[in-house]
């Protein structure tokens, strides 16, 4: 039996989507923590992550392309703009045509959470050797992209 990879014998270890669980679960706790001052949550977080890559967009359009319902698209938005970190306004004067995009203070607040974010990945990732999270990534990477 190949000890490396988990099987599903009783007194086999976890699965491997077990622990990407866990670690989502302990990730999402680091991110919270790091986002904690500028009062954002990790999805609210990841809708501006998400806007900085396709602003300007529809909600419509960011709900798509973050495999999301529109939804709970609308409601990160709704958030966002209340907190005046985006706005939604109509292109051309299409009423169906509504454009969200990072206000100036969603701009700075973006870049201090990058930052916040950044810090608090090396952290969670400063067990590991260079090299090993050279692989680490990249092997996610390769993951994610099938």
């Amino acid at each position: 039996m190949n000890t490396a990879y988990p099987t599903t014998e009783k007194t086999a270890a976890p699965r491997v989507f077990f622990y990407f669980f866990r670690h989502y679960q302990k990730i999402d706790a680091i991110m919270e923590d790091a986002l904690k001052d500028e009062d954002l949550t990790t999805g609210q977080y990841t809708v501006l992550s998400a806007l900085k890559r396709f602003e300007p967009c529809t909600g419509a359009e960011l709900a798509r392309k973050q495999n999301m319902t529109a939804q709970s698209m609308g409601e990160y938005l709704s958030a966002l703009e209340s907190k005046g970190l985006i706005e939604r306004n109509y292109a051309n004067g299409n009423r169906r045509n509504l454009i969200v995009k990072r206000t100036s203070a969603g701009l700075a607040v973006q870049e201090r959470c990058d930052h916040a974010v950044l810090r608090a990945e090396h952290a969670y990732l400063a067990r590991l050797s260079p090299e090993d999270r050279d692989r680490f990534v990249a092997n996610l990477t390769a993951l994610f992209q099938r």
